[in-house]
């Protein structure tokens, strides 16, 4: 399955039909940068106990070890990458494919009697000619293209059989020998393991996977005041938004101007009069502060999930740190059906590039006004199936289906994607489940 995504992509279906488990795959990949597969398994829909549990994300054929879960992402990579010693490199090559597979190895001695291991990795630059940037044609984002494609492939990693052994061979970018990291048994991806000033490509497509962001906002994490000297960015629960706020209204000279966009941005959906982030120099806090319509100044403990839930989407649009991906699962939920119109503007400028980086969203929802609100390049239609495998089983898939002439759809007659639908049956399938889909 290949799903294409532009700088805003609603993904739209009925509950239960496999939205999620996309976002996961994208979150399971982005985990990979920096963790090892047990971590990132762990990771991906975290429980209370946070148990290892790969079967709640791994088919039938990976867990049995007759198959390996494989992923791949292509990426305009950032125009530049620091390693965590603050050394600023500049990749090579902008458009890259950056593939895994992952099998499942049966071992006794650990918990579980199994472990994940690194089946393949590669990472390789892509041509416009190879594989054309399918993507919306848009004066916005055309130095950002310009600047990624038209560039002749180069491989940074590659899988090679050496004997006995599978081996991912590192090439330097500069003059030197190639690295070969024995890939048989390895419990995390090379590029998490090897990504450094040393091989600027590879540094840069692991911090453009890191800086991908899926949503889980958390009412007490919104709620909570931030210590003073909080230097960590706003995170998926929506902690530290007061800190990512005082940084950048401190970088502007506490002109305000940070705190008025974010009021800019959802005055459409909630009466914010004003916003500040209060001070605290005996308790060395930071407290965001709101006043709503007519009513006194509240911190933000007093404040509605709904209202903190909107401040927050609109802190990270008003970030610097801000670029790479955002994911949301249903972000209409809590949203009055009258103000679904102004939420689909606040998370397209959350989708505006900025003058160096590009910006992406992801939403999934199962709402009709949501989709309505979307232009049809913008949309994809979950669409579940059953297919019948060799052995007899039945098993459930999802189709991630473009509407009918969209850039998303090209391509679908020659064999690249599946077939597109017509928008009046997208929204007959969202009223009825059951509606038929051709």
């Amino acid at each position: 399955m290949a799903v294409d995504f532009g700088p805003f992509t609603c993904i739209a279906g009925p509950n239960a039909v496999g939205k999620s488990n996309l976002l996961n795959a994208l979150e399971f990949l982005s985990l990979l940068s920096r963790n090892s597969f047990h971590d990132a398994c762990v990771q991906v829909r975290p429980t209370a106990r946070q148990q290892f549990d790969a079967a709640s994300l791994l088919s039938a054929d990976v867990m049995a070890g007759r198959g390996r879960l494989q992923l791949a992402a292509e990426m305009i990579l950032p125009p530049s990458a620091q390693d965590e010693f603050g050394q600023t490199v500049v990749p090579s090559r902008r458009y890259v494919r950056y593939e895994v597979e992952v099998a499942v190895q049966r071992d006794a001695s650990v918990p579980g009697g199994l472990r994940l291991r690194l089946a393949c990795e590669r990472l390789r630059s892509l041509t416009v000619e190879e594989r054309p940037l399918r993507f919306p044609e848009a004066d916005a984002y055309s130095r950002f293209i310009t600047s990624a494609t038209g560039q002749s492939g180069e491989c940074f990693m590659e899988y090679e059989r050496s004997g006995r052994n599978g081996v991912v061979v590192v090439h330097r970018e500069a003059a030197g020998r190639s690295r070969q990291v024995l890939a048989d048994g390895a419990q995390r991806t090379v590029l998490s393991a090897v990504a450094s000033a040393e091989y600027p490509t590879i540094l840069a497509a692991r911090t453009e996977m890191e800086s991908w962001r899926f949503l889980a906002l958390e009412p007490s994490a919104m709620r909570a005041p931030d210590d003073l000297m909080e230097r960590r960015t706003i995170s998926a629960d929506g902690a530290h938004v007061p800190a990512s706020l005082f940084r950048q209204d401190l970088a502007s000279d506490r002109d305000g101007e940070v705190l008025r966009r974010v009021c800019d941005a959802v005055r459409a959906l909630i009466d914010i009069r004003s916003l500040v982030i209060a001070e605290d120099p005996v308790r060395q806090t930071l407290e965001m502060r709101a006043q709503v319509g007519d009513s006194p100044e509240l911190p933000a403990r007093a404040l509605s999930d709904g209202t903190l839930r909107l401040l927050t989407l609109a802190a990270i649009g008003a970030s610097t740190d801000y670029s790479g991906l955002l994911c949301l699962e249903e972000p209409e939920n809590g949203i009055h059906p009258a103000k679904i119109a102004d939420l689909s503007n606040l998370l397209h400028d959350l989708a505006e590039p900025t003058e160096h980086y590009l910006r992406q969203v992801i939403v999934n929802t199962h709402s009709p006004l949501l989709f309505q609100c979307a232009e049809d390049a913008e949309l994809l239609c979950a669409v579940g199936r059953t297919v019948r495998l060799e052995d007899g089983e039945r098993l459930r898939v999802v189709d991630f289906r473009p509407l009918a002439g969209t850039w998303s759809a090209r391509g679908w007659r020659g064999g690249y994607g599946v077939r597109p639908v017509p928008r009046s049956a997208v929204m007959a399938y969202l009223k009825n489940p059951h509606e038929a889909l051709g």
